[in-house]
Order: C-alpha cells, then sequence, then structure tokens
C-alpha cells in the first residue's frame, strides 16, 4: 500500500509540474502574439514611410486588409485573457463542488465554457496573425517590384 500512495504522490508532483509548465507557455504565446502584431503593424507603417511612400493604389487594400487581421489577432489574445480568467474562476468552483461533496460518487460532467472560449481565442489570435503576415507580404511584394 506504500508504494501506491508513493506513486500517488509522484503523479501529483508531476501532474503540477505540467500544469505549472502550461500556465508559462500560454503566458509566452500571449506575449508573442501581442508583441509580434504590434510590431508587425508598426512595421508596416515604417515599411510606407521609408520604402514604399506611395504606394501602388490597388495595393492599398492589401494593407488595410493585413491590418485588420492583425488587430483581430490583438482584439482575441486581449479577449482570451479575460475567458481565461474567468475559466479559472469556473474551474475553481468545480472544484470546490466537488470537494464539498465530500467524497461522495459525483457525476459532474459540467463543462468550463470559458476555458473552451480562451483555447478557440487563442487559435484564432495565431490564425489571423497568420492570415496579417501574408497580405502584408503581398502589399510589400505589390510595391516592391
Amino acid at each position: 500500500m506504500g508504494d501506491n500512495k508513493e506513486g500517488y504522490k509522484v503523479y501529483l508532483e508531476e501532474r503540477k509540474l505540467l500544469i505549472e509548465a502550461e500556465r508559462e507557455t500560454a503566458q509566452q504565446f500571449d506575449k508573442a502574439i501581442l508583441t509580434l502584431a504590434a510590431g508587425a503593424l508598426a512595421l508596416s507603417i515604417t515599411f510606407i514611410n521609408q520604402i514604399a511612400p506611395k504606394p501602388k493604389l490597388y495595393s492599398i487594400y492589401w494593407l488595410i486588409i493585413a491590418w485588420s487581421f492583425f488587430c483581430l489577432s490583438l482584439l482575441s489574445t486581449l479577449i482570451s485573457f479575460l475567458t481565461s480568467q474567468a475559466a479559472c474562476r469556473k474551474q475553481r468552483d468545480i472544484l470546490d463542488e466537488e470537494i464539498s461533496k465530500n467524497s461522495k460518487k459525483s457525476n459532474n460532467t459540467e463543462e468550463n465554457n470559458a476555458a473552451l472560449w480562451t483555447d478557440k481565442l487563442n487559435k484564432l489570435s495565431i490564425a489571423f496573425f497568420i492570415l496579417g503576415v501574408m497580405l502584408l507580404i503581398v502589399f510589400s511584394a505589390m510595391n516592391l517590384l
């Protein structure tokens, strides 16, 4: 029986480390997206001012759409901060409810919708960023050729 308790203790410690690593990775992802999207906006403005001060008229649409995607990337990341906080609160409530039932068999299958939304927003954020980069490349190519 002692081996089982020790194994469970090792399991809990490893699980805690994995949760901390996931949290750190999520924070780094959010910071990277915010930095990259804001940087891409700044880079495109610099490109217009210094390299292509008179962009081809038809290429401006590509730039506006690229800027829109960068802004959507920033917004989805910022909103994901709020849904992440809500997900933590909801998960805490779910755990509190489970523990208050004090070892009674619980069929609590309640979903944490805020966590699902956070995941969706993070995926949208990277998708919007990639689309913004692709369109910025199209705009740049049109004005360098």
